[in-house]
């Protein structure tokens, strides 16, 4: 390969042997072809490495890395390895769509200032899309704008993974991936936006994203609800001081899990409200619950916590209304 590419695939890969060469098809197929498509083989125990050193020998833009020390250490080895300005994640389960790479360079072509820049996605085989999965590709298909990104950073995590094309230098400057109990790409999304990255979708579908019951999503106790709670928590000093009183709107089980949780991280919670009458006058953890009175941010930093569908925009509106500002008087959470 004559010079440096300009972008490199990294797609790791263990036991991947039944979808790794669709996925190595959909990245061939693509109309951009000046890339380069790093496959690290997390110790695999099937054909997965053979069919990638087999990629390899038939394309030089191929090129097979070794890891083994999970998933965390076989990304943080394709970084190192990236000769590009600009990092392309796929899974080995996943299909792009031809103008996928093609796409994504434009916009970051087209906008300097982007760190990330993702796209529409669509989930398959359909027989596995359960409702709750149905309803978060809804909403991550639903942030498209910058701000609407940075907004989500503590409902959920609102990039997908294999979606994502990166700068590699915020990437390394940011220190890459970290292992720690929760998910290494929800965390890089925090550090990257947080420190003034900016991302962007591009408003077409452009992966679609394979699901299934072994999924790492799935399994991995760091993807589960705790794991995404601990990331929020070890962030949430970078917008709000310890030790600032909060206000909880939502009595409900996501108000209630933030409330344990931000006392155990030295937050005070001095108000729970709710809408619903028959949660009024009681306690949670000694805290009363209120009926909704107009926000008032003298009380606390206020956080948006009904996990009700529709409850928390409603919340949001509703603070926006009375004169309240993201991130500097509320902040939307689940």
């Amino acid at each position: 390969m004559n010079g440096a590419p300009r972008v490199s695939v990294v797609l790791p890969f263990r036991n991947a042997a039944a979808t790794l060469a669709a996925a190595l098809d959909s990245i061939a197929a693509q109309t951009f072809s000046d890339w380069e498509g790093l496959l690290i083989d997390d110790g695999s125990a099937d054909d997965s490495a053979a069919i990638a050193r087999s990629r390899a020998a038939a394309d030089s833009r191929w090129r097979l890395l070794s890891a083994g020390g999970g998933i965390v250490d076989a990304l943080n080895r394709g970084i190192a390895a990236a000769r590009a300005p600009l990092i392309a994640r796929m899974d080995a389960d996943d299909i792009c769509l031809p103008e996928r790479l093609a796409l994504q360079v434009a916009a970051f072509e087209a906008d300097a200032s982007l760190t990330i820049v993702s796209c529409l996605v669509e989930a398959f085989p359909a027989a596995e899309i359960a409702d709750g999965m149905r309803r978060y590709i809804e909403w991550l298909n639903g942030l498209i704008s910058a701000d609407a990104i940075r907004d989500a950073l503590f409902v959920e995590s609102p990039i997908a993974h294999p979606s994502a094309m990166m700068r590699t230098d915020a990437v390394r400057a940011a220190g890459g991936y970290r292992a720690f109990d929760g998910p290494e790409d929800y965390d890089l999304w925090l550090r990257l936006l947080l420190d003034g990255g900016r991302a962007v979708k591009v408003p077409a579908v452009l992966l679609r994203w394979r699901e299934s019951p072994l999924r790492l999503s799935r399994v991995d106790p760091r993807c589960h609800r705790r794991g995404f709670l601990a990331a929020k928590l070890a962030h949430l000093p970078r917008v709000l001081a310890s030790g600032t009183p909060v206000q909880i709107w939502g009595a409900g089980p996501t108000g209630r899990l933030w409330g344990r949780a931000l006392r155990q991280k030295d937050y005070p919670v001095s108000r729970f409200y709710d809408v619903a009458p028959k949660r009024w006058g009681k306690l949670i953890d000694g805290v009363p619950v209120r009926r909704p009175d107009p926000p008032d941010p003298a009380a606390g930093f206020l956080l948006a916590a009904a996990g009700t569908p529709g409850a928390r925009q409603q919340i949001e509106r509703w603070f926006e209304a009375h004169g309240l500002h993201r991130w500097e008087h509320f902040l939307a959470v689940a």
